[in-house]
């Protein structure tokens, strides 16, 4: 027995007064409430490590398969590639949503505007047809360590384009972080040792019209339809493929079915590697942090160099692997504003909601 905290120091003890006894079944109710604490915590942790090496890995290996299909002697054909890639993707996100219709949450409200969506996805799909040929063929002329390089400089394309059409608000701190981030690529491009000039153009044009079409979609879908990241893969494909057929169609030769007949089921593969990467990306987003995903991000980039530079022999110099780290560092510092601006946007909504319910109650 244990005398009660509540009781005065100089009042005596009785039967009748109230004491406090630890009983086996609470120190039980307490181990378990803790075990169950930690044990909710290790979850969350193994989750994130799951999805998040999941990610990295597909990344690196996608990127690594299309510099390795893209090969003269393999399957060097990047329109018709990127074709197959879109057959497989509708197919597949066909297969899924009839077996798990509860990853396509959005659905029900797409087929009920398919002529607005038809309409949105018209100009999405030629951009991403156009995006993906270009990146596909750059891996022809450049390695893949150096087209990763190019890519950070997405960051500040997509700013300076979200700023124009009106979705962004220029500020100079954001300018200055941007600096560093367009300083690092420019490292990495000078730094280049088998610089090819066509590889570093298709690479740029391939970023503006990803970029073009990111920009797009948001202005389509958050104003619009706001679709999840697997519907939204389930209606593009097919809308992007109608442009990369009539391209594939207007350039085909008995040399691309030749090689295909070659290398059919690296090129089946590597597709189906491409629909499980957007499958991850959808569960990424869904399941992690926003902080955990920019983790991620730098983690992927990293590896994909490094991977690179492993199995293909890729060169990295020293100018690029300083202008990489400057990169690193300037994505780090753009995705802490963001993450602080979109929390200081929660926090205005919950403030203005709070607001008109104080203004609502009688």
């Amino acid at each position: 027995l244990f005398r009660s905290p509540l009781l005065n120091r100089k009042q005596r003890w009785s039967p009748s007064t109230p004491v406090f006894i630890p009983s086996t079944q609470a120190l039980f109710v307490l181990f378990r409430t803790m075990a169950s604490a930690s044990s909710s915590q290790a979850a969350a942790v193994l989750q994130t490590m799951g999805i998040g090496g999941a990610y990295i890995l597909t990344s690196s290996v996608l990127i690594s398969f299309n510099k390795y299909l893209m090969q003269p002697h393999r399957f060097s054909h990047a329109l018709h590639l990127t074709a197959i890639h879109m057959v497989v993707t509708f197919f597949m996100s066909i297969c899924l949503y009839a077996c798990a219709p509860q990853f396509y949450p959005t659905m029900p409200l797409a087929r009920s505007n398919m002529v607005k969506l038809g309409k949105s996805m018209l100009p999405l799909g030629a951009l991403f047809a156009v995006a993906l040929f270009c990146s596909n063929q750059a891996y022809r002329y450049s390695s893949v360590a150096f087209l990763q390089f190019c890519k950070q400089g997405n960051v500040a394309l997509m700013f300076l384009m979200s700023c124009v059409v009106g979705l962004q608000v220029f500020s100079w701190t954001k300018a200055g972080v941007l600096a560093v981030v367009i300083t690092g690529c420019t490292m990495c491009a000078h730094g280049e040792i088998h610089f090819v000039m066509i590889g570093l153009l298709l690479q740029l044009c391939s970023q503006f019209f990803e970029c073009s079409k990111n920009l797009l979609g948001e202005l389509i879908m958050s104003r619009d339809l706001k679709l999840d990241v697997l519907t939204f893969v389930f209606f593009q494909a097919p809308f992007s493929l109608m442009f990369l057929l009539a391209g594939a169609i207007a350039t085909y030769t008995p040399e691309v079915k030749d090689d295909f007949v070659k290398s059919w089921h690296l090129v089946l593969a590597n597709a189906g590697v491409a629909f499980f990467l957007n499958v991850l990306i959808a569960l990424t987003l869904k399941k992690l942090s926003a902080l955990a995903f920019v983790i991620i991000g730098v983690v992927k980039d990293a590896c994909i160099v490094a991977s690179s530079s492993f199995m293909f022999g890729d060169p990295i110099s020293v100018p690029q692997r300083i202008g990489f780290f400057v990169t690193v560092c300037g994505i780090v510092m753009w995705s802490h504003l963001k993450i602080q601006e979109q929390a200081q946007k929660k926090k205005d909504e919950d403030q203005q909601l709070l607001d008109k319910q104080k203004l609502a109650a009688p």
